[in-house]
């Protein structure tokens, strides 16, 4: 993987790509440098063939605490000056990657950091993570895509009042509201983390592109839309040489070996 600094850590280990936020002493603040680093980092686990799934992560005692400070007062003094905490980084990036990531969040979890948690295709939390979108208090609009990702996570009223309420969310309510699908306890998070991931990159990475495609497809698409689509992936997926590694492999009683594929990171570009 090309040099991301120390700012975010990289590693791959059965199949799973850890990517960790690594500024533990502000909190893994969101900033130019962080952001590079995690383009080189989504880069290299797409384009890594042994790479099946990305399991993103925050070094500390926080996932995301949001923009770094220095960023927004920048910011603050020249609106008009370019936004030196981006670096050109594009969260939505993450659903359009044909491998699925996984964040896994303890700690704050606050402004763009929850947009890049949004951005992930799961979401689990420890027992002490906490969810904040503080952009009313600070007199901003919802960014990051938050306004368009969270009611399609936890429907448009509980994404209002996350909004605009701009109040604390906790762990159990994140679960009760289907913004995360666990909570786990902190004693044991990294290490479930990590396991959950395993589990799902033992699975065909075809089927797990196809499905996620299917997911994120759907937003656009009304049932018979989405049932033709799903028609044509599946004579893909049949024709695939997994789904016959597959069945191979079930009736000799043995792990299937599913064909290592290469992706690209990068969100679509838009043909208006």
């Amino acid at each position: 993987m090309p040099d991301a600094g120390q700012t975010v850590l990289y590693a791959v280990e059965r199949g799973v790509a850890r990517i960790t936020l690594h500024r533990p002493e502000r909190l893994n603040a969101s900033n130019g440098e962080l952001s590079r680093g995690l383009t080189e980092a989504f880069s290299a686990a797409a384009a890594d063939p042994d790479v099946r799934v990305v399991l993103l992560s925050g070094a500390g005692r926080a996932f995301c605490s949001g923009a770094d400070m220095q960023v927004l007062n920048e910011l603050s003094d020249d609106p008009a000056m370019p936004n030196s905490g981006s670096a050109s980084l594009r969260y939505d990036g993450l659903m359009h990657l044909a491998k699925p990531v996984v964040a896994a969040v303890h700690g704050a979890c606050a402004g763009m950091g929850l947009a890049l948690a949004c951005s992930a295709d799961v979401r689990i939390a420890a027992e002490d993570a906490f969810f904040i979108a503080p952009f009313a208090r600070l007199g901003l609009c919802a960014e990051g895509g938050l306004a368009w990702l969270l009611p399609r996570l936890i429907g448009t009223g509980n994404a209002a009042d996350l909004l605009l309420s701009a109040r604390r969310m906790e762990a159990p309510e994140a679960l009760a509201k289907g913004l995360v699908s666990q909570v786990l306890p902190n004693e044991s998070f990294a290490e479930a983390a990590f396991a959950y991931a395993a589990i799902m990159a033992q699975n065909a990475l075809a089927s797990l592109a196809a499905i996620k495609a299917q997911l994120h497809d759907a937003e656009a698409q009304n049932f018979e839309q989405a049932r033709a689509h799903s028609a044509d992936l599946a004579r893909a997926t049949l024709a695939h040489p997994d789904f016959a590694e597959a069945m191979t492999a079930r009736r000799e009683k043995r792990e299937p070996l599913f064909s290592p594929v290469k992706t690209a990171f990068a969100p679509p570009v838009s043909q208006a």
